[in-house]
C-alpha cells in the first residue's frame, strides 16, 4: 500500500539538523534534456532474423535511448516496504528509510536494496568500522530518511540550500536524491551510471555523516567521494568510493 506524504507533512516532520549529522551538499551539473519515445503495437506478429552485426546495433540503440525525467512531481509518495540488515556488527548503527516520488519510473524498494548494497559495501562508509546502515520501512524508527525526487521537489526539501534543480542535497534529517542525476548520470561519469549512483549514495549520505566538500588531491589521483564529481573531476579520476584519507 502506498504511503503518501504531502510537502507539507515532511516540512512539519522534518525540521531542524540531524543531531551528530552534517552539512547539505550543493553541486551543479549540466541538464540533460529527455526525449520522448512511443512503442508502435504490430499488427501482424512476424518472426525476424537478426544478423550479428543488426543485433549488436538494435542493443546500442535501444541502451542510448534517453529516459524521461519530469521537472516536476504531486510531492507524494511511495514507500519501500523492505528491511534489510547491515552484514557488519560494527560502529554506530544508522537506521534509514526510502521514499521515491509519485511519477518517477523508479521502483521504491529495487533503489532501496541498491542504496543499501551501496552503504553494506566494504569500500564504503561501514568499511571504516564506525557506522553500519540498515534499511527499514516507513514508520519504523530511523534516523535517515531519503528521497528520490523530481528536481522541483529537490529543490523545495533541500531549501534553504540551491539546488537548482540541478544536484542533490542532505538537509538535516532528509538525504534527497535528485532523480535527474539518479536516472541521467553526470557527464563526468559518462554512460557509467551504476558508479555515478554509487558515489550519489556515499556524497550524500557522508554528508550526514558530518563530512564535508573536498578539492582533487592532484591531477591523475583518485577523486574524493565528497569531491564535488557532479561539476566535474578537474585533473581527478572518478571515484565512487570514500578514500582511506576520508574517515
Amino acid at each position: 500500500m502506498p504511503i503518501v506524504l504531502t510537502n507539507s507533512d515532511l516540512v512539519a516532520q522534518f525540521t531542524g539538523p540531524l543531531t551528530g549529522f552534517g552539512v547539505a551538499s550543493r553541486s551543479r551539473a549540466t541538464p540533460v534534456a529527455p526525449s520522448p519515445t512511443a512503442t508502435v503495437e504490430p499488427s501482424t506478429p512476424a518472426r525476424t532474423s537478426l544478423t550479428p552485426v543488426k543485433l549488436q546495433a538494435k542493443r546500442k540503440a535501444k541502451s542510448n535511448q534517453q529516459v524521461e525525467v519530469p521537472g516536476s512531481g504531486p510531492g507524494t509518495y511511495h514507500a519501500a516496504e523492505k528491511t534489510v540488515r547491515s552484514t557488519s556488527s560494527y560502529g554506530t548503527l544508522i537506521r534509514y528509510d526510502v521514499r521515491v516520488e509519485d511519477g518517477l519510473s523508479v521502483d521504491p524498494d529495487e533503489a532501496a536494496v541498491l542504496i543499501q548494497r551501496v552503504l553494506d559495501d566494504k569500500r564504503s562508509w561501514r568499511g571504516t568500522r564506525r557506522w553500519r546502515f540498515e534499511l527499514v520501512p516507513v514508520g519504523e524508527s530511523a534516523s535517515l530518511h531519503a528521497y528520490i525526487v523530481t528536481p522541483r521537489t529537490t529543490d523545495r526539501l533541500c531549501a534553504p540550500y540551491l539546488t537548482r534543480e540541478e544536484v542533490s542535497c542532505q538537509n538535516g534529517s532528509r538525504v534527497v536524491l535528485n532523480a535527474k542525476r539518479w536516472l541521467l548520470g553526470v557527464e563526468s561519469y559518462l554512460s557509467d551510471l551504476s558508479n555515478y549512483r554509487r558515489y550519489l549514495v556515499n556524497h550524500e549520505f557522508g554528508h550526514a555523516l558530518g563530512k564535508g566538500h573536498v578539492d582533487c588531491p592532484g591531477p591523475g589521483r583518485l577523486a574524493p567521494v565528497m569531491m564535488q564529481q557532479t561539476k566535474g573531476l578537474g585533473a581527478c579520476r572518478k571515484n565512487p568510493w570514500p578514500l582511506v584519507s576520508e574517515d
